[in-house]
């Protein structure tokens, strides 16, 4: 069973871990193309990346032609409204896995019986992200003694205990 990844470019673009790739590249989106490509962030080969953009192509940009990368302009519509296009004609939406930071694309995603996931989710992965979230907050370099554990467990008891 091969995945297909519906991916909301413009989301991936702005994430903090795609900028420095991006600035090596002359196009965002051929960055995107080989960011996804080699950091295998679609897991399996037999895998497809869906990659949705807004409006149109520049004109006269070569839009690669890969085996399981595919760009899908949106045209008139947003990118958004594509994405659920998509979904909606899918035959198969539980091999499908939206990948947007946008919470009523992912809910959308789910209700039409797809997978959705963040985009920190798709570029680190679910242990990587917890990790992600707990070096944000800075709460990796906090080092304690034994001494000061059982003091912050006596307190803990304390409080919710007693």
């Amino acid at each position: 069973m091969s995945l297909q990844y519906i991916i909301d470019s413009y989301n991936v673009i702005n994430h903090p871990r795609f900028r420095p790739a991006a600035k090596i590249a002359s196009s965002i989106q051929r960055s995107l193309h080989d960011f996804i490509r080699l950091n295998r962030l679609t897991g399996s080969p037999k895998n497809t990346a869906v990659l949705v953009f807004d409006g149109y192509p520049a004109p006269g940009q070569e839009i690669p032609e890969e085996e399981g990368l595919i760009w899908v302009y949106s045209r008139r519509i947003d990118a958004d409204e594509k994405i659920k296009k998509l979904v909606e004609e899918s035959g198969q939406p539980k091999n499908i896995i939206v990948v947007s930071d946008d919470r009523q694309i992912q809910l959308t995603a789910r209700f039409l019986r797809a997978h959705a996931c963040g985009v920190e989710e798709f570029i680190c992965g679910k242990k990587n992200n917890k990790a992600a979230a707990i070096a944000k907050a800075g709460l990796d370099d906090i080092k304690l003694t034994y001494s000061q554990m059982q003091k912050i467990n006596a307190e803990l008891k304390k409080r919710w205990l007693e």
